[in-house]
């Protein structure tokens, strides 16, 4: 992961069959190949796709330090009797780079508690993968103005038990805010609120590492696309975007690459 460049990573989520991740995936090499972005791209396919999407794109010599690939959730065990779960391991074994950790449909649809997404991100951090935990408020809080106290629970409740190996391994953390209200809603906050939450969120990651300045990239998620990227991608401190419903067009998932 270049420290240097942006971050824009697809969330695919639970969409797309066989046939039509292969269509998304080709139309979107060929356009990649035309444009050549210059960010970092992540594709994050249903996991069951994955090797389908990994074997699509070696035929399409595509390197993965060009387009890479990563699971949109792990098991909070290594291993054992944890039916329907998929470990890190096994993520890597399909050359997953990165793994979504605590994003909000996990927390808020499937009741992923602070408990566990600490687990996962411990998990992940171990194994060497690029770990997006993601961090959000949902609308009542944001109305009661809480944002920042959810922000800084998330952030510590992750981080703080696994101190040491977030210190020693800052190059593979990465943050991504999302406003849970603004997910899929085709709202987003505003380009203040999210100058805001990212230097608030950067100021608690320096107090978690005892430091006065970090290069951990922060990601905005939230019903971003190709008309509000460019704007969104030029605030102070977001340092890329986790795309929903929009990666899922290739054209308007590579024009939000291009914005950059």
């Amino acid at each position: 992961m270049n420290k240097n460049k942006y971050l824009i990573a697809a969330n695919w989520k639970q969409n797309c069959d066989s046939k039509s991740s292969i269509k998304l995936i080709n139309d979107f090499v060929k356009l990649f190949n035309k444009t050549k972005p210059k960010c970092d791209v992540l594709i994050l396919p249903p996991s069951i796709y994955l090797n389908t999407i990994l074997i699509r794109l070696n035929k399409l010599k595509v390197s993965l330090k060009k387009i890479s690939l990563g699971i949109q959730n792990i098991s909070p065990f290594l291993n054992g009797a944890y039916t329907g779960e998929i470990s890190v391991d096994m993520a890597k074994d399909f050359k997953c780079s990165y793994s979504l950790i605590g994003h909000s449909e996990r927390r808020h649809v499937f009741m992923e508690d602070d408990k566990i997404i600490s687990a996962k991100t411990k998990l992940s951090l171990e194994s060497g993968m690029n770990t997006i935990l993601c961090v959000g408020e949902t609308i009542v809080e944001y109305n009661q103005k809480q944002t920042k106290k959810v922000i800084s629970r998330q952030l510590k409740s992750a981080l703080l038990k696994s101190k040491d190996l977030f210190k020693s391994n800052q190059d593979k953390i990465i943050i991504a805010y999302e406003p849970v209200w603004a997910i899929g809603s085709g709202k987003t906050a505003s380009l203040d609120d999210i100058a805001d939450v990212h230097a608030y969120i950067r100021n608690t990651l320096n107090k978690i590492l005892g430091t006065k300045k970090n290069t951990i990239k922060i990601l905005y998620g939230g019903s971003v696309n190709d008309l509000n990227a460019a704007s969104i991608l030029d605030i102070p401190d977001v340092n890329g975007a986790l795309v929903g419903g929009a990666s899922l067009n290739s054209k308007k998932f590579i024009d939000i690459c291009s914005s950059i």
